[in-house]
């Protein structure tokens, strides 16, 4: 059972905002007989001739006082009037500005390395736009030109068990060869950074083939995503994802300056991890052993299954408005962000549902501030 948020005795105002790929979101905390509530929040459009600096701007003025500095261009964090124009006491950032990543990928069979590279991926904000299985019709040429018409930004090459026997590691080098040497073929704009994951004992020989003597070229070697038929290790791969996603997200224009913003101890982060970390807290403020929740954008949903266990998150990306058949084995859906989709998750006697998809938002105000957080989560997002 919950129980009711304790009172504090702060009084500071607490802006949190968000950059997402089609909105920009802000709402603000304000201390109301003792207990943060939401006073305020909006969503816009984003307009894609202004830069993030522009847009947020733009969504501050919009969200009732005065809230934006002018002079200094950035949230109001100091006010020579604190009477008329009180500042904010701390400000939070979540951003996913961009499309998630586009991932071509390389297997040596549909069955097995493709099969788990697949499901290791849903766990990361990617999207799947091609695939290549070592055949004997495959060529650097025929997949030049299929990267060049679906100008993947990733390449990731899997597929073999970890065997030191030179027999087994060789049609993952033949594949490797394939790939550098279609890679090379692109201009450099066009190259796609490379990520290895298969069998280990051929990564030093995979390297030097992928690079085909270009030194420059983005490689990350990971472990192998299926060293045993038995075994697959999906993590590594996902959070590889998700780290380049977020490398590309700081890459926006602005960006900077807009992690600047962020007030200590807090830190930018993305929708997606601050998600999760909603829903882990949500479990754990409510007392549960596990909790599955759902964020809704038009591009994709993010369902979270958090557990009491170490590590204990799993992430799954899915296209809106599906129920992949692998979901049938997590717990029932209780904690919407966004419009509930109650044709394929009916809704439970006991849930909780943000129908204005602040949730994140307010959750990465428990950064500094997590009283702040359960409070505003409690009273005024997560009606039930």
């Amino acid at each position: 059972m919950s129980q009711q948020p304790p009172k504090i005795t702060t009084t500071g105002s607490l802006l949190a905002l968000s950059v997402e790929l089609a909105v920009t979101r802000a709402c603000l905390l304000e201390p109301v007989a003792g207990q943060y509530r939401l006073a305020s929040w909006l969503t816009v459009e984003r307009n894609p001739e202004l830069d993030l600096v522009q847009q947020l701007a733009d969504t501050c003025r919009r969200l009732g006082r005065r809230l934006w500095d002018e002079a200094r261009d950035e949230p109001l964090l100091q006010s020579e009037d604190t009477l008329q124009f009180p500042p904010v006491d701390q400000v939070t950032v979540i951003a996913s500005p961009r499309p998630h990543l586009r991932v071509w990928l390389a297997g040596l069979s549909y069955g097995v390395s493709l099969m788990a590279a697949h499901q290791a991926l849903a766990a990361g904000p990617v999207q799947v736009v091609g695939t290549s299985c070592l055949t004997v019709e495959l060529s650097s040429g025929q997949l030049a030109n299929e990267l060049i018409d679906a100008q993947p930004e990733v390449l990731v090459v899997v597929g073999g068990y970890d065997n030191a026997d030179l027999a087994a590691q060789q049609p993952i080098l033949l594949l490797c060869k394939l790939v550098g040497q279609a890679i090379a073929r692109l201009p450099r704009a066009q190259q796609p950074a490379l990520f290895y994951a298969g069998n280990r004992w051929a990564a030093a020989v995979a390297e030097m083939l992928l690079r085909n003597g270009d030194s420059a070229l983005p490689l990350t070697m990971l472990g192998n995503l299926q060293p045993a038929p038995n075994l697959v290790n999906q993590a590594e791969l996902a959070v590889a994802m998700g780290y380049h996603f977020w490398r590309l997200c700081e890459r926006t224009p602005a960006f900077g300056q807009v992690r600047r913003w962020v007030t200590g101890p807090g830190q930018i982060s993305n929708l997606e991890t601050s998600f999760a970390q909603l829903t882990l807290a949500w479990m754990a403020h409510q007392g549960l052993p596990v909790l599955h929740a759902l964020y809704c954008t038009d591009a994709w949903w993010l369902h979270v299954w958090a557990t009491e266990e170490k590590n204990g998150v799993r992430m799954r990306f899915v296209p809106p408005q599906t129920r992949p058949t692998d979901l049938a084995v997590w717990p029932p859906l209780q904690l919407v962000s966004g419009e509930w989709p109650q044709r394929l998750w009916p809704v439970p006697a006991l849930h909780w549902w943000d129908r204005s998809n602040v949730a994140p938002l307010v959750a990465a105000i428990g950064q500094v501030a997590p009283l702040a957080m359960v409070q505003a989560l409690s009273l005024d997002v997560l009606t039930r």
